[in-house]
């Protein structure tokens, strides 16, 4: 089974909390850098304008490059499984470890959660994560801000994947942890 498209999707509530920080913080940027190099200031609508042009075009602009990056992952990268097992659902994911973001293909199998990076990372990974092993599975936050996460926690270690439909993954999980 397929989950979530093959793009990780960010719900209009929490774009719409991208673009106004984005906007907010130009906005600052753009004040700060003309009061500490000319010491003087425009009016308060030319950095509001110039904030909300410099969010809208980051933004689409972050958009597309995301779209076309991801696009066709699910088609093109396999799932290395190994003998007698069977993958029962399947989705575009990236993996957070030791504080580095992993891009790639997030799969269920009876025993195992498995991630398998793609050929745009510096580091390749397989990571096999036994249900038997984990604690526990919780949403979490993307950068503080985006409901798009999944965090594992294992004994000695806690993963976090960024994912789409995260409902459907907590779903699936949960039914694995018990």
């Amino acid at each position: 089974m397929k989950i979530g498209d093959d793009a990780l999707g960010v719900s209009k509530k929490d774009a719409i909390k991208i673009v106004s920080l984005v906007i907010v913080t130009y906005a600052i940027l753009s004040v700060l850098l003309d009061w500490l190099f000319d010491r003087s200031l425009e009016a308060w609508y030319y950095y509001l304008v110039k904030g909300l042009l410099f969010g809208l075009f980051f933004s689409l602009v972050f958009y597309f490059f995301i779209k076309k990056m991801t696009k066709g992952i699910l088609l093109k990268l396999d799932l290395p499984l190994e003998e007698d097992e069977t993958l029962e659902a399947y989705g575009v994911a990236n993996l957070f470890l030791s504080g580095q973001a992993i891009g790639g293909k997030l799969g269920i199998t009876q025993d195992y959660l498995l991630f398998h990076s793609h050929k745009f990372n510096f580091t390749k990974k397989t990571v096999r994560i036994a249900f038997a092993d984990m604690q526990s599975i919780k949403p979490c936050r993307t950068l503080g801000v985006i409901d798009n996460g999944l965090k594992v926690k294992l004994a000695d270690q806690e993963c976090r994947f960024v994912v789409n439909d995260r409902a459907k993954w907590l779903e699936l999980l949960q039914v694995k942890l018990k």
